[in-house]
């Protein structure tokens, strides 16, 4: 009996119930031998089997590849090899492997356990001109040199002709440029279906609850204005629309594969050079007739145009209010009302006609601002500029109810000298009263008001003064009798020549008392 032979007999009479002196007597074996094996896992076992032939190397690992069989009866025959290669290092053949697995299959009654394979059923061709298939892709491509670049791309499919069209972009597509793409699909083709096909994707479904379908705003704008019918495949089902999924294949792997990236518009004339060429221009492997050909007998039967694309579509995207209550849009920074923050995590931007207009939840306009082309800008309305006036309007109300209706005047000048220190400046008003007295107060202010000292700390200091803390003030006069003419100076007017000679006589200087140093 080979060495793999009598393990696997021996760990088969192990899970059987049977005792080493049992197995001993049965495969007249010493009980030594079987202690050896007794103990010892199918990895250990394989581990310690070295042998120069290969088929003898697979057949050493019969115990672990009988283990994984039994534990996982759907296991194939691939994985079985990758693992052998992954966990022992041992590189056999796929075909070696295959068959070895199926002899371990028939051997021990190992049924191949498989999902149900679903049924598939051939559709009636739809009526020309009926229905418009769509999905994206994307694809990393190489640069001209070691960069690469990820393109993203969406491609419509009549299912009658199977006649192409798509187009790429350097960033994920939004629910604006499928629209705006969608429009250039219909001038391509020169008229529109009557049923579009795709996928549950973001940006074209919000939502769908057992076929309620909500779709995001711009595409249903869309929808409402073409009133094209929709049929939404369900979720993670793309096999419903494999007539696209082929299409985005072939587009990766005939026109994507291996070819350069030099720019997102040259790119996009290469597409549609390939899809004449290749993508409409060879016999479909189905129809057995070139796209290009169904499609001059389908395009006949297209809805007629109702409109062209916008120059520029509404934009609707989602961004967070940050704590200053600003939102960023195109590396700028516009401006919400006071308290947006506090009320709104987030709010909903429309983007048309160089306008931005910013919503809440349900809809409601909160800002419209005009779109800048400059970057790292603050775009701030008037409105929603923090309304000083009213709080330093509640701070002199409460002092001059504090202290009386005389120091209103005094006051309100204050407060539009020191417009940043207004609470403070009041605050120092209303100490020195409580200091110095009211009346004092008063005809320090009196005083202040003829100097024209509009500050709370010359005011406290004049009714320190006047309380009798400190020496008598003095008039100080603020300004200089202009009028009268001693207080005039008469400045000498010089011709410029002067200024000239003098710096002509300085030239000449230097260059004598550089030509004695020399000597």
């Amino acid at each position: 009996m080979k060495g793999w032979q009598m393990y696997s007999k021996i760990q088969s009479m192990k899970e059987a119930g049977f005792s080493i002196r049992q197995v001993s007597r049965v495969i007249r074996v010493s009980r030594n031998t079987i202690k050896k094996y007794w103990e010892m896992s199918p990895e250990e076992y394989a581990l310690g089997y070295k042998t120069l032939n290969r088929l003898t190397a697979l057949m050493a690992y019969e115990p672990v590849v009988l283990k994984w069989l039994e534990t996982y009866p759907c296991m194939t025959a691939a994985q079985v090899r990758d693992w052998l290669l992954e966990r022992y290092r041992l590189d056999a053949a796929e075909r070696t492997v295959r068959r070895f697995v199926l002899k371990l299959r028939d051997r021990h009654g190992i049924t191949k356990v498989t999902e149900p394979r679903r049924e598939y059923e051939a559709v009636e061709e739809l009526p020309k001109g009926y229905q418009l298939q769509l999905d994206f892709g994307e694809k990393t491509v190489r640069e001209a040199g070691s960069r690469y670049i990820k393109l993203y791309f969406v491609v419509f499919t009549l299912t009658y002709s199977r006649y192409k069209w798509g187009i790429f972009q350097e960033q994920p597509f939004r629910s604006a440029d499928l629209v705006r793409a969608l429009h250039r699909c219909f001038d391509y083709y020169g008229g529109m279906p009557r049923e579009l096909v795709y996928d549950q994707d973001s940006i074209i479904v919000v939502s769908e609850n057992k076929g309620d379908i909500i779709h995001t705003q711009a595409f249903a704008t869309f929808l409402s204005e073409t009133q094209l019918k929709t049929r939404v495949c369900r979720k993670n089902d793309p096999e419903t629309k494999g007539l696209i999924e082929a299409s985005v294949k072939y587009v990766k792997g005939n026109f994507m594969e291996n070819r350069i990236y030099s720019g997102i518009y040259g790119w996009n004339e290469m597409f549609e050079e390939w899809l004449e060429r290749t993508g409409n221009g060879r016999v479909h492997g189905t129809t057995k007739r070139k796209p290009a050909e169904m499609f001059s007998e389908e395009q006949e039967h297209l809805l007629p145009l109702y409109g062209h694309a916008p120059e520029k579509a509404a934009e609707y995207m989602d961004r967070a209010v940050r704590p200053d209550n600003t939102i960023l849009y195109l590396s700028n920074r516009y401006s919400l009302p006071l308290g947006t923050y506090g009320r709104y995590k987030t709010v909903t931007l429309s983007a048309k006609d160089d306008n931005l207009e910013i919503m809440d939840c349900a809809g409601e306009t909160i800002a419209i601002h005009e779109i800048i082309k400059e970057k790292g800008k603050l775009v701030k309305l008037a409105s929603h500029r923090r309304d000083r006036r009213a709080r330093v309007e509640a701070h002199l109300n409460k002092t001059v109810a504090l202290l009386g209706e005389e120091f209103r005047e005094y006051l309100a000048l204050l407060c539009e000298r020191k417009p940043r220190y207004v609470k403070e400046q009041l605050g120092l008003v209303v100490s020195a009263c409580g200091a110095y007295g009211r009346e004092c107060v008063m005809s320090a202010m009196k005083y202040c008001q003829d100097m024209e000292l509009y500050s709370a700390v010359d005011l406290k200091d004049a009714a320190s003064v006047m309380s009798g803390s400190e020496a008598p003030l003095l008039p100080i006069p603020l300004r200089l009798p202009v009028e009268d003419e001693r207080y005039h100076i008469t400045v000498q007017k010089r011709a410029l020549t002067a200024y000239a000679e003098v710096a002509c006589t300085d030239s000449l200087r230097e260059t004598v008392q550089e030509g004695a140093v020399v000597q």
